[in-house]
């Protein structure tokens, strides 16, 4: 699995929010993130090695992975807030806080645990998309998708 900084998924989130609206440029990404472009420009170098996505002089495309990584992220962050919300009963404000903190730390499998309660719990039946795995890039192998006995 590859370990991203808060910054660095910051990024790929916002990339990824960017390729479902269009076109990815260097522009788009630093209003979104109100950062500076050289700033945008080192960190798209960063994940282009990092294979999340592509960055040449043809422009930004977000990789099979990166879509994946970036799905994930998104996943994390509103199945923790949900269980915060709806569960906990915690203000939402200060539920998006520590979900930003938490949805780094926590395994895939046990998100997906927790997902499944949350579903169980509130007896919801989510249509959930299982390309969201980033323990591996082999999927079938991973703990996240091992159905249960």
């Amino acid at each position: 699995m590859i370990e991203l900084t808060p910054s660095q998924i910051e990024y790929l989130r916002a990339i990824y929010l960017l390729s479902l609206k269009g076109k990815i440029t260097v522009t788009g990404i630093a209003e979104l993130l109100d950062y500076s472009k050289p700033s945008v420009v080192k960190a798209l170098k960063t994940l282009h090695k990092l294979e999340l996505l592509v960055y040449d002089n043809t422009g930004i495309t977000i990789t099979s992975f990166g879509k994946r990584y970036a799905k994930n992220i998104i996943r994390r962050d509103s199945v923790l807030q949900r269980f915060f919300t709806e569960i906990l009963e915690i203000d939402p404000s200060v539920a998006k806080k520590d979900s930003d903190n938490l949805k780094n730390v926590v395994s895939c499998y046990t998100i997906t645990k927790l997902e499944n309660y949350l579903d169980n719990l509130l007896g919801e039946d989510s249509n959930k998309e299982e390309e969201y795995c980033i323990c591996s890039r082999n999927i079938s192998t991973c703990d996240c998708t091992h159905k249960e006995k």
